[in-house]
């Protein structure tokens, strides 16, 4: 396997007036395409920030971050937004949907700027819904659904323009334990069957378990990196 992602002595600090707030410290670690990373730490870890600048939504304060072996210090802006749209997906805790839209019609917001058709865009949206155990629902309001369902529908939506990445940060954090095991054993999927790179945001050991590895994040720094040898299997019934 390649390597996907490399940063090396990476730090991260807000700047608000004279205040200097420290968040991430010199951290160093790649991730190869193909695996299925647990971040994990306690609230106020920068295990979130982490993610973000990884994810290109943020850019780290100094040090090295490779993608793919470009630089992504140097890249512009414009270029940043089109690697978020073109290599990656995102999963919130808080799902992020439109209460009142039907739940294809959230599941195709990614695809509003690509040029294909809206029915091709329907295709592919249900195709995503069916993967997730959701195409029964297709026609539903997104606040019709419970929780674990709108989270479903959000991996859904991340999935549409077929990334070869996600980025899920406490995917599980608003969700019961059977839900939240539906949704870990989903994204354990893509990474099995598919190759998906997933990289997780989770303060929850039983949550990081599903992963392939662990990295433990505190106080802005990387404590420990490991293999998990034995990978929880969740039921995921549709």
């Amino acid at each position: 396997m390649a390597h996907l992602i490399q940063v090396e002595n990476i730090s991260k600090e807000y700047i608000n007036g004279d205040v200097i707030t420290p968040v991430l410290h010199e951290v160093s670690f790649s991730i190869q395409e193909g695996e299925f990373v647990a971040l994990m730490g306690p609230s106020g870890s920068g295990k979130s920030t982490l993610m973000h600048c990884l994810g290109f939504l943020d850019r780290f304060s100094s040090g090295s971050y490779l993608f793919r072996e470009r630089d992504v210090t140097l890249i512009s802006d414009t270029e940043r937004a089109l690697m978020r749209r073109e290599e990656v997906g995102f999963v919130f805790q808080s799902f992020f949907l439109l209460p009142k839209s039907r739940v294809i019609d959230n599941v195709i917001l990614p695809m509003v700027y690509a040029r294909i058709s809206q029915k091709k865009r329907e295709q592919i949206a249900r195709q995503a819904l069916d993967s997730v155990g959701l195409s029964h629902r297709v026609q539903h309001l997104s606040n019709q659904l419970s929780g674990g369902e709108r989270q479903r529908v959000a991996i859904a939506r991340a999935l549409v323009n077929n990334p070869k990445m996600i980025f899920a940060d406490e995917p599980t954090g608003n969700l019961d334990t059977k839900s939240g095991e539906i949704v870990l054993k989903i994204l354990q999927d893509l990474n099995e069957e598919k190759g998906t790179t997933i990289i997780m945001v989770t303060h929850e050991l039983e949550a990081a378990q599903f992963a392939k590895r662990i990295i433990r994040v505190r106080d802005g720094g990387v404590l420990g990196d490991e293999k998990v040898i034995d990978r929880r299997k969740g039921a995921f019934h549709k």
